[in-house]
């Protein structure tokens, strides 16, 4: 059935302002923001928000700043009418929060709406009004009030019931407007904010200086996991808080980040944000972070969408390194060990099954300690520490053979050298052949390092426990190790291809066309690895050679493993993110697992390397390889007197 021909219309002005005003008020908490950013750009220094009902019944918004003339307040809620814009030229440098002068008109258009402001220069308590109800707009009249701006929002949505029904209820409605005023007041802590529900004040911010206001954003158990950021870069500026690895969640919910001190949603700055933790957080979890990008305007099209979160940067590649490299930069320059338990009064005690195992594990250790024999370049038991030139299969260890598992105890003490610091220790052991690189510095762990005179013990073949200076360390003996050898993969990586062996007998295995198609896509990248893979039919390939180092695993089966996670994780990566996730896989192969008894001298050897590698602290996927406990820990669980 053919639809009846309309005429062309112009659409009136009061149906114009309620379709923008669809797609600028969402809900009571885009009012509050609208409201708020014009109070920011009116350099107000206190602003009180004023909520009824979730602020379905009134939102009011009261500021001290510069204030309203009364010739313009005639045109403070007609469309598009703003003082922010006043040619083309601007539109390409905006600094203010709002300026497309659509705001009022919409919030005016859904509401019964009210604005009482004073300028400095009025005389003594002689403001003046405008009122919108529903699109009619009042003449302006003479009121009373201070210097400043107050704007009243009553009955939203009173003549749009579809989106008035749709509203959250009335806890949940205010819980948005809580958290949008704590976002936009983070980068202003020379504001005061308050806001109050009901009558009831429920927010105060007080003027504070910057760190003290970006930790408003987080609970106070994160407050002492924090680390600064302040970078200039030219005329870019990088500043704010981030969070260690031990704090990030599974939600982006204490992750704020910001433009000109405007909040804004960013792929390239969160996904700098997520490179810069890779390796040191969990795959799923998300940094805490409260970042700052100062730039000039002209650098940045902030006029991108209706709310003003999404912008477009000029050189959006820039933007991404510095951010990642700032965060990298700083995470790398600081200890990252997490803490086995919360500090402070409050710290709730180890569970009860913990302590019993402790117990039980100390109760049962033997009363000799195993020392370690002098241990040479040629020692077979440290050959799973060190990545080869050449393939060494006879020096592979076998756990089932050892002399030290004769005695089925599940816990090892290796005494290091008295004699020797770090660096001999990893001499003595043969460790002198990995290559020196940048990453083989002594990273910022070192007050937590293990002491050189201290026996380490090996507990039920997993974890490693040993002394520290200021307590003790426990440490995830495969996590560790994955860590060790992932750095050690990077570093080769950065001087050419790994070595790897050529097959007597090349092993075979079927793939899909999907497969086949990857295989083909990332070739190059393979050969870099060492892994050398053809076709050998219409739905085989076969590998040829492979990484010399993992030599104890099955080429077959590991590239087939490879494809698997490709085509259900890893086929849209990036080049440089599937090479890390694939020395993830490789590392993780190759590594000591939970369960394999080591030798004195191997606890030794793998301490030893932990000095020498940055983010010791976790391995590739994020997981924690060290715990440590303080002397001061140690005592409250002891319930040591004077403590």
């Amino acid at each position: 059935m053919d639809r009846p021909r309309r005429p062309i219309a112009q659409l009136s002005q009061s149906l114009v302002n309620r379709i923008a005003a669809g797609e600028v008020i969402e809900r009571p908490a885009s009012v509050v923001k609208e409201l708020v950013e014009n109070a920011l750009d009116a350099g107000a220094e206190e602003i009180s928000i004023e909520i009824e009902d979730g602020g379905r019944e009134l939102i009011r918004v009261i500021d001290n700043g510069g204030g309203i003339p009364p010739a313009d307040l005639g045109l403070a809620f007609a469309s598009h009418a703003t003082s922010k814009l006043l040619s083309d030229e601007d539109l390409f440098q905006i600094a203010t929060k709002g300026f497309r002068g659509e705001a009022l008109a919409s919030i005016g258009s859904v509401s019964h709406s009210r604005i009482i402001s004073r300028t400095a220069e009025a005389p003594d308590s002689c403001a003046y009004e405008i009122a919108n109800r529903g699109g009619a707009i009042s003449d302006t009249q003479a009121a009373s009030g201070n210097v400043g701006t107050t704007v009243e929002v009553r009955n939203l949505f009173f003549n749009v019931p579809a989106r008035r029904k749709f509203l959250k209820g009335t806890q949940t409605e205010f819980g948005h407007i809580s958290e949008m005023v704590l976002k936009l007041a983070l980068p202003h802590p020379n504001v005061a904010f308050k806001l109050a529900h009901n009558g009831r004040q429920v927010l105060d911010v007080p003027r504070t200086n910057a760190e003290d206001r970006y930790l408003a954003a987080w609970p106070k158990e994160f407050h002492e996991q924090r680390l600064t950021i302040d970078l200039r870069d030219a005329e870019i500026t990088l500043r704010g808080i981030v969070g260690t690895p031990e704090i990030a969640r599974p939600t982006p919910k204490y992750q704020q980040l910001y433009l000109n001190n405007r909040p804004i949603r960013d792929r390239f700055v969160q996904h700098a944000l997520r490179e810069a933790y890779r390796g040191l957080t969990e795959p799923g979890r998300y940094p805490a972070a409260v970042l700052l990008i100062d730039m000039p305007p002209a650098d940045v099209d902030v006029n991108v969408h209706p709310t003003k979160v999404e912008v477009r940067f000029r050189d959006s590649g820039r933007i991404h390194g510095l951010v990642m490299a700032a965060v990298r930069e700083r995470l790398l320059g600081s200890d990252l060990t997490p803490l086995a338990q919360p500090r402070g009064d409050d710290a709730t005690p180890f569970r009860a099954d913990m302590r019993e195992k402790l117990a039980t594990f100390f109760r049962a250790m033997p009363s000799e300690v195993v020392a370690p024999a002098p241990a040479t370049s040629s020692d077979p038991t440290l050959a799973r520490f060190e990545l080869h030139a050449q393939p060494a299969p006879q020096t592979s260890i076998d756990f089932t053979s050892r002399a030290l598992r004769e005695d089925d105890a599940s816990a090892r003490v290796a005494a290091p050298n008295a004699s020797s610091g770090t660096n001999d220790r990893s001499q003595d052991h043969g460790l002198a052949s990995v290559a020196t690189t940048d990453n083989t510095t002594p990273v910022a762990s070192a007050p937590h390092a293990t002491q050189p005179n201290a026996p380490a013990i090996q507990l039920h073949n997993s974890y490693l426990v040993a002394q520290s200076d200021d307590g003790m360390i426990i440490i995830d003996q495969h996590a560790l190790h994955e860590r060790i050898m992932y750095e050690e993969l990077h570093a080769r990586l950065t001087r050419g291809p790994l070595e790897s062996q050529r097959l007597l007998i090349p092993q075979t295995l079927p793939v899909s066309s999907r497969q086949m198609a990857m295989l083909e896509q990332i070739q190059p990248l393979l050969a870099r690895l060492g892994i050398e893979v053809s076709s050998f039919g219409p739905n085989t390939v076969a590998v040829q050679a492979f990484p010399s180092f993992l030599e104890r695993l099955e080429p077959a089966v590991f590239v087939n493993e490879l494809l698997e996670r490709g085509e259900q994780e890893l086929l849209d990566l990036h080049e440089e993110e599937l090479l890390h996730e694939i020395l993830d896989m490789m590392a993780c192969k190759a590594a000591v697992k939970a369960g394999d008894p080591l030798s004195a001298a191997e606890i030794e050897a793998l301490l030893a390397r932990r000095e020498l590698v940055e983010r010791s602290s976790n391995c590739p996927h994020g997981r924690p390889t060290t715990l440590r406990l303080s002397l001061r820990d140690l005592e409250k669980q002891f319930k040591r007197t004077g403590f």
